[in-house]
């Protein structure tokens, strides 16, 4: 989903010449939802810190362009709590896989060690948890303030979860 949202960014930056600034589509907490609700992988919704937990481990290319650099993994510790209908209230400490994307020149970086979260995790079949992370985080908000955190509740409810609001 995030590719689909900065392919059209790289194509512009590539085709324009010089190199522009990167300008990022806003996705609040109930828009960030409502993907992880839609996509087909399966999601968990937590809020917390990471600690670094090993070095970054190179990963293959996505791209042939030399100018864009590599993506890496590295595994983090989150804990904090998992969300439910009833808010954040399961603590919780989970290893997570962090993978860093870049496009061209721009590239995301792991969550700072320490820095509060709201954090979309993927969940893989192994039950391994997975955070994807771009020069546009995508499934991470940080410092949420409580609107969000309650917005987030309230969609986990079933209740309004509309994006922009």
């Amino acid at each position: 989903m995030l590719s689909r949202l900065l392919l059209p960014l790289a194509i512009l930056a590539a085709a324009t010449g010089p190199a522009l600034p990167l300008s990022c589509a806003y996705l609040d907490a109930a828009a960030m939802y409502q993907q992880a609700a839609e996509a087909s992988a399966r999601y968990v919704i937590v809020r917390g810190a990471f600690l670094r937990n090993g070095p970054d481990v190179p990963l293959p290319p996505d791209t042939d362009d030399p100018d864009t650099p590599p993506p890496y993994s590295v595994e983090m510790l989150f804990y904090g709590d998992l969300g439910s209908r009833v808010g954040f209230r399961t603590p919780v400490e989970l290893e997570v896989t962090v993978r860093v994307n870049c496009v061209l020149s721009w590239c995301g970086a792991p969550p700072e060690e320490g820095r509060e979260v709201l954090a979309f995790l993927r969940v893989d079949e192994d039950r391994q948890y997975h955070l994807g992370i771009g020069p546009c985080p995508g499934w991470v908000i940080f410092n949420p303030s409580q609107q969000e955190l309650d917005q987030i509740t309230a969609c986990m409810r079933g209740e309004t979860c509309e994006a922009g609001r």
